[in-house]
Parts: C-alpha cells; sequence; structure tokens
C-alpha cells in the first residue's frame, strides 16, 4: 500500500485525509490517526476541487475518465445523493466547468 496525495481535512480528528493504492489497484481516502475510510473508484484519474461536502463534510474529488463527463465523488458518487440538484458546491462546480469547457462539460 502507497500513500498517492492528502486530498483534505478529516471532519472527525482535523487531520489530513490521503489516497492510497494498494497492490492490487484499489483506491480508498483514509486519515491515518482515526482510521476515518472510504473506498475511490477504481479506474479514472482524481483531481481534488478544494471544495468540501456539506453534508459529510468530506473533500469533493472530480473523476475523470476518458471520452466521459468527469463525476463527483464523495465517499460514494455525488449522482446517487439526495441533495444533488440542491447541493451548491456541485452546481458551482458543473456551472465553472461549462464555462471553461473543461471535464467534458
Amino acid at each position: 500500500m502507497r500513500k498517492l496525495e492528502e486530498i483534505g481535512i478529516c471532519p472527525n480528528c482535523s487531520c489530513s485525509i490521503s489516497i492510497f493504492k494498494t497492490n492490487n489497484y484499489k483506491r480508498f481516502a483514509k486519515c491515518e490517526i482515526c482510521g476515518l475510510s472510504y473506498a475511490l473508484p477504481k479506474r479514472g484519474t482524481i483531481s481534488n476541487s478544494a471544495l468540501v461536502c456539506p453534508m459529510r463534510d468530506l473533500p469533493i474529488l472530480i473523476v475523470e475518465k476518458n471520452d466521459q463527463k468527469a463525476y463527483f465523488w464523495v465517499d460514494g458518487p455525488c449522482f446517487s445523493c439526495v441533495e444533488r440538484d440542491s447541493c451548491n458546491n456541485i452546481n458551482e462546480l458543473i456551472q465553472e466547468f461549462k464555462e471553461l469547457k473543461v471535464y467534458g462539460y
């Protein structure tokens, strides 16, 4: 298992959350202090949006795959969240991507 990069602040202990990759190429985010962890998509390029999910208090990540629109991920895909349509942070990111014509928007 190796550490790839820091992505944000842990809501439980205020330490950093980092992306780790296992030997069988699974990726997950984990706080090394309190042990908070959650799975990340196995495929696609993951970027940090520098925004925080208002419901989960975790960093919002951008997952980009070839020939597809990028999607957003917190501790699961944002498109499955019940608050997705009213989430200001997600709508702000989509609007910015449309203006810049990036990530397939």
